[in-house]
């Protein structure tokens, strides 16, 4: 995956250049932004799979450059440039990867124990706690026969 990325990279930052280059960088920071929305979406809405936070990051940048290209630019008389497309969709690349670099749970772990990035509880198993043998009440209501031990100690 990695390889291919880096050919698409290359190949398309040597060989093509857009009118402008600060509209290029244009493009590329918003395919960034919506692509890390997107992938970011993706990520949480399926449980962290590696191939959607993908195609949430590419796709939605994709979707943006042509939303532009064909919503905003051609209405107010501009031409239709691809150019543009694959620009915005090379930010959506880099949001992808910046994604699985900071979501991925496996990047994470260093040393000797698991880091999982999940909250852990630490149980204390010294505290004792004394309950009543007879209950006077005869409710069976075992919540208040707590509250009343923790009241009393």
């Amino acid at each position: 995956m990695k390889l291919v990325i880096s050919i698409f990279l290359l190949f398309f930052m040597t060989n093509l250049v857009a009118q402008n280059p600060r509209d290029a960088a244009k493009h590329i920071g918003a395919g960034v932004v919506i692509g890390v929305a997107g992938g970011y979406a993706a990520d949480k809405i399926t449980n962290g799979q590696r191939g959607w936070k993908w195609a949430g990051a590419v796709g939605s940048s994709f979707a943006a450059g042509l939303a532009k290209e064909t919503f905003y630019d051609k209405p107010r008389g501009n031409e239709w440039e691809a150019k543009d497309v694959l620009y915005t969709t090379l930010g959506g690349v880099l949001s992808g990867m910046a994604l699985d670099i900071l979501t991925s749970n496996s990047r994470r772990r260093s040393g000797n124990g698991r880091k999982c990035g999940c909250l852990v509880a630490k149980l204390d198993f010294n505290q004792e706690l004394d309950l009543p043998i007879f209950v006077e009440n005869g409710t069976g209501d075992i919540t208040s026969e707590l509250q009343a031990v923790y009241m009393l100690k």
